[in-house]
């Protein structure tokens, strides 16, 4: 997908849409590009020091890297977790290393009773089953509205519609996000009949967009996938990547000097030898819901008919019984609540431990603390049941899909030069030289929309007219 920033470049003010929203970041405190540069204000964040770092008997020093509290708890700050400073030795103590361990009694300022209020900051943290990043490190979480300064909105060469957002983080620091979509996303085949002739028809039958948008009440959802794979349940060393015709989307941010990549889909979570990580209720693998010869989906069995048959979930029974409970117990981890057969537990969902925990909620009483207000994170689950199903565990029948990341155009709308395209997104980054995290969430409409001037045209196309050639023996799109 051919993603173009060349108009951000530009010495002009564009302003091609409005947008609106709410945008989240948690910067690695040790790690973060914009945190280590000292540009931006950081007083105003919460701080989460539940990585393991604070006091070093050896050095009596706070571990480097430490960002908690140093002179006790205290309930009306914006810090969770901490440690206290413990002196050398019993006479004449103090913070020498030389002169002994600084593992003795506590200061004034900071003792027991503080050290249990910070584990209790932290027993959530530690308690998270997904988003274990923020144990990784000490993280600065700041929130703010999305109102933009500047916005660029074109369709670049390949047909992509593409919106750049440019947001005012103080200190002269500038926050922008871009996205690129394809709004004509429709993989399909060049298939051959019985008469040999050429023809065109979707990729597992079915128009994927339509698919996913079927329980999207009016709109077209364009999840951001670029990037993701599956790993071979029963080989860590295979790693299956979608092909490009598979991709429907990509964005990627600036937040202040650091860079993030749209998190894209999610099949499955490995070890670093490969083994499969369980996400509760018995899930492990890759959400795989059927078994054949050395799968991790444990699903119940599945007869293997050759290579080329199919089969229908209605008549394998157990089956399409075993995936859908797998569904629901999947549905249950990442939604919670909100998903439709929640059977309760004390489990905090997926969706949960973004909001509750790590804070990304509306900032409703204007407190400008990351507390209260409306959840601005969700999950969405594709359960892939309507592709066909065949007996191997690549391809996307068979796997379950965990979505962070999408963009959504109403319904009915025509995506082209001088027209206007409402929509709204979310946008989960990770960073892409840092453990940072950075959250987008809102609404948008393209008010001026022009073909990109800067593009150039497609090899495949160009070799094509030159040849006199067409795609498929010119056979049409499927409809």
């Amino acid at each position: 997908m051919n993603f173009l920033l060349l108009a951000t470049l530009v010495g002009c003010k564009p302003d091609h849409a409005n947008v609106s929203g709410d945008w989240f970041a948690w910067l690695a405190a040790s790690s973060s590009p914009t945190v280590l540069d000292e540009k931006l204000s950081l007083d105003a964040a919460t701080v989460f020091e539940c990585s393991g770092r604070g006091w070093d008997p050896d050095t009596c020093m706070f571990d480097p890297g430490y960002i908690g509290p140093t002179t006790g708890h205290s309930e009306i700050d914006n810090i969770i977790g901490g440690d206290c400073a413990r002196t050398n030795r019993a006479e004449n103590p103090n913070f020498n290393p030389e002169e002994g361990k600084c593992d003795g009694d506590f200061t004034d300022a900071c003792n027991e009773e503080d050290l249990e209020a910070f584990a209790l900051e932290c027993e959530k943290v530690n308690n998270i089953e997904k988003n274990t990043w923020i144990r990784d490190d000490g993280y600065y979480a700041l929130s703010g509205e999305i109102d933009s300064w500047r916005s660029e909105a074109l369709i670049n060469s390949e047909g992509d519609l593409q919106l750049t957002i440019h947001v005012d983080i103080g200190e002269g620091e500038d926050f922008r996000f871009a996205w690129s979509i394809d709004p004509d996303f429709s993989p399909n085949d060049c298939l051959e009949d019985e008469n040999g002739d050429l023809y065109r028809d979707y990729v597992d039958g079915s128009d994927w967009l339509n698919e996913w948008s079927e329980d999207e009440e009016g709109n077209l959802i364009y999840y951001l996938n670029t990037g993701a794979y599956q790993v071979d349940p029963s080989d860590s060393e295979k790693s299956w990547y979608l092909s490009n015709d598979m991709l429907s989307g990509y964005s990627f941010a600036k937040f202040g000097s650091e860079e993030f990549s749209s998190h894209p889909t999610e099949y499955g979570h490995y070890d670093l030898n490969g083994s499969p990580l369980p996400w509760g209720g018995g899930l492990a693998g890759g959400f795989l819901g059927m078994t054949v010869e050395g799968h991790a989906g444990e699903a119940g069995e599945v007869e293997d008919q050759g290579p080329d048959s199919f089969y229908d979930p209605a008549d394998e029974t157990d089956w399409y019984e075993q995936y859908v409970n797998n569904l629901d117990v999947l549905c249950n981890t990442a939604l919670g609540r909100r998903c439709e057969t929640f059977t309760g537990g004390d489990n905090i969902s997926w969706e949960e431990e973004i909001s509750l925990i790590l804070g990304a909620v509306r900032d409703d009483n204007a407190n400008g603390t990351m507390d209260d207000g409306e959840s601005r994170f969700e999950h969405k689950i594709e359960s892939n049941i309507w592709r066909p199903l065949d007996n191997t565990v690549s391809g996307l029948d068979g796997w379950m899909e965990v979505h962070s990341s999408w963009v959504r155009l109403q319904t009915g709308q025509k995506v082209a030069p001088g027209e206007k395209v409402k929509g709204d997104y979310q946008i989960f980054y990770e960073g892409t030289e840092a453990g940072s995290r950075l959250l987008v969430r809102g609404e948008f409409e393209i008010t001026e929309l022009e073909m990109d001037e800067w593009g150039y045209e497609i090899l495949e196309d160009a070799k094509r007219e030159a040849n006199g050639t067409t795609f498929c023996d010119g056979a049409s799109a499927p409809e």
